[in-house]
């Protein structure tokens, strides 16, 4: 067993610096497929493709939502590893296509974003990444944050600020800063206050990034500039367990509140409560939310796929 071990750590040292010579005749089944594994990560994943998903294939079940600079809606689905994207046609209505599969080197996809260049981020909340696509072919581009040093732990919400990749650390109440080329910056925020950091989104009135904490049924406002904690935190005995936020018209920031099946409405500048945007009507335990470009409110849910409100109705 010993000196086996000890020829995988050669295998892998020896594709990490290109020097195998092994003939792939003299490798057991098992190292083949150690080898095919770590040489794919090198590469850049297996080779993905966006696939059109009719309608009643699509899951029943999502985590976080994103609306794209591109207008559309992707949609992370931790239950297949799969990520999904939905494009709207005027005589067709909504259209799904799956653009990351299940092999494509994801393992429970959580958080989302799109950037300038068509590039979707998607955290990998079992191997503690976060990897990249081509929104436009579907095609993996690579691994942007690969962490070996223990710092990111379960990455859930993703947040692009200038010169930052902001990821929320879900299981040890940290937000990481990495350059836009992956490389580690910083701690950005940290502490028990966030216990379960899930979802990010950027308040530009008061130069703020807001982050739900789960587990403490809150709504947390730092600093977007150095992360420090404000004062200002939103929720009260209305909100339980928090997992989608969304800015809206008129200052406001929607919440998703996953155990009382509701979406809440906040001033998003001083975390008053508003009141309810959403209930009943069949909504239950909503997850991610994300507000399109014409005004609608798309909100996933834990066992009905998405469902959608219009912000003015």
């Amino acid at each position: 067993v010993l000196a086996l071990n000890f020829f995988r750590i050669v295998l892998f040292s020896g594709v990490a610096f290109g020097q195998l010579s092994s003939k792939p005749s003299s490798l057991g089944s098992t190292d083949l497929k150690i080898l095919n594994i770590v040489s794919n990560r090198i590469k850049g994943l297996d080779v993905n493709r966006i696939v059109d998903v009719p309608t009643d294939k699509v899951p029943k079940s999502f985590h976080h939502i994103v609306s794209g600079r591109d207008g559309c809606i992707y949609a992370s689905s931790f239950a297949t590893n799969e990520v999904f994207r939905a494009t709207h046609d005027s005589q067709n209505g909504w259209r799904w296509a799956r653009i990351v599969s299940r092999s494509a080197g994801v393992d429970g996809p959580t958080g989302l974003v799109l950037d300038d260049d068509l590039l979707l981020y998607v955290a990998s909340f079992g191997t503690d990444q976060v990897l990249r696509f081509n929104a436009v072919t579907g095609e993996s581009v690579d691994v942007v944050i690969n962490d070996d040093e223990g710092r990111l732990d379960c990455p859930e919400g993703l947040l692009l600020l200038p010169g930052r990749i902001i990821v929320a650390s879900f299981l040890n109440d940290r937000l990481l800063s990495y350059s836009p080329d992956g490389v580690f910056q910083e701690v950005f925020a940290a502490g028990r206050y966030l216990d379960g950091p899930q979802v990010i989104v950027a308040q530009m009135l008061t130069n703020s990034v807001l982050v739900s904490s789960y587990h403490r049924s809150r709504v947390v406002s730092l600093d977007a500039a150095t992360g420090k904690k404000r004062r200002l935190e939103f929720g009260g005995d209305e909100l339980s367990r928090p997992v989608g936020l969304a800015m809206a018209p008129g200052d406001e920031l929607l919440c998703s509140s996953h155990k009382t099946n509701e979406i809440l409405r906040y001033n998003a500048s001083s975390g008053a409560f508003l009141g309810t945007f959403a209930a009943g009507h069949g909504l239950w335990a909503p997850t991610g939310i994300a507000m399109g470009s014409d005004l609608v409110l798309h909100v996933g849910t834990f066992l009905d796929g998405v469902r959608r409100y219009s912000y003015w109705r």
